[in-house]
């Protein structure tokens, strides 16, 4: 979960080429191969776990992991079932967490980034403290904010901040960084304020780096969730998970772990949708 250890000394990566937005054609045949895809591994993982002899001499066992059709009749129960709405409790604890904590993360991270990118000497200061902190397990931590924290809300949120502060901070400051000297002179000779060219410049720029990190910040803001879980609750898709363990129920896990896969795409695609009404400015999304 940690990632790579970034300095602040550390050269900006070169901006990406503009990419050109797929037209509908396109995006139906990427659909279509998603698709045949998914149903290609569904398929072989139903059928592999149906063959006598890999079921008795091999990890192919539905014991162990299950089987697609008995991880689509265990939804089918926690949606319409004999347990309907069983589910809902645990996945609104999870996505509450990492919705909030995601956002916490995003907005000081985002704020701490900016403020050190205007800052050189301060930047330099602090970069050996921040490199450190960065450096620093997250798994490791969860027991001590959970000891710190209780095994509420709260801890969750923390352990959601320490997993993401950093790749947003990192961004944000590499992205305030990365416009262009000729920009800025220009903007210099027509006039502009430093602060207007904070605003109207080094912002823009932070953002478009922020929303390329912000994928990732939404998986990692779920895996720290569910690990946060794991250690101690009574709700939440990682209470699910380590239940469905104590009990040996694959088809529970699996089906938790693929609403988790589910809510995960969803949140990516919500983002994608911000950042395409907040950076409609960038080329990216003004390619016809």
């Amino acid at each position: 979960m940690s990632s790579a250890m970034e300095s602040l000394d550390a050269p900006l990566a070169p901006a990406a080429p503009p990419a050109r937005r797929p037209g509908l054609g396109e995006t139906a045949r990427v659909r279509l191969y998603q698709v045949a895809l998914l149903a290609v591994f569904l398929g072989l993982w139903e059928g592999l776990t149906r063959v006598p002899y890999l079921m008795k001499n091999t990890f192919l066992d539905p014991f162990f992991i299950s089987r697609p059709s008995l991880v689509a009749e265990q939804l089918w129960t926690w949606t319409f079932g004999a347990q309907a709405g069983f589910l809902l409790p645990h996945l609104g604890s999870t996505l509450a967490a990492t919705l909030l904590g995601l956002g916490v993360a995003s907005v000081t991270g985002f704020a701490a980034g900016l403020v050190l990118s205007q800052n050189p000497i301060l930047a330099r200061t602090l970069n050996p403290f921040i490199v450190s902190c960065n450096s620093l397990p997250r798994i490791a931590m969860v027991p001590l904010i959970t000891m710190m924290f209780g095994l509420g809300l709260l801890a969750k949120v923390v352990t959601v901040w320490f997993v993401v502060f950093f790749l947003i901070f990192f961004n944000t400051f590499k992205g305030s960084l990365s416009v262009e000297k000729h920009i800025l002179q220009f903007c210099q000779t027509l006039g502009a304020s430093p602060r207007q060219i904070l605003w109207n410049v080094r912002v823009p720029s932070a953002l478009a780096w922020t929303f390329a990190a912000l994928p990732n910040a939404i998986s990692f803001s779920l895996v720290g969730v569910v690990i946060a879980e794991f250690v101690g609750t009574t709700t939440g898709m990682g209470y699910l998970i380590v239940s469905s363990l104590s009990t040996l129920n694959a088809s529970e896990m699996f089906a938790a772990i693929s609403v988790l896969g589910l809510c995960g795409i969803g949140l990516v695609s919500l983002a994608e949708r911000v950042e395409r009404r907040l950076l409609r400015w960038s080329p990216q999304f003004n390619e016809r």
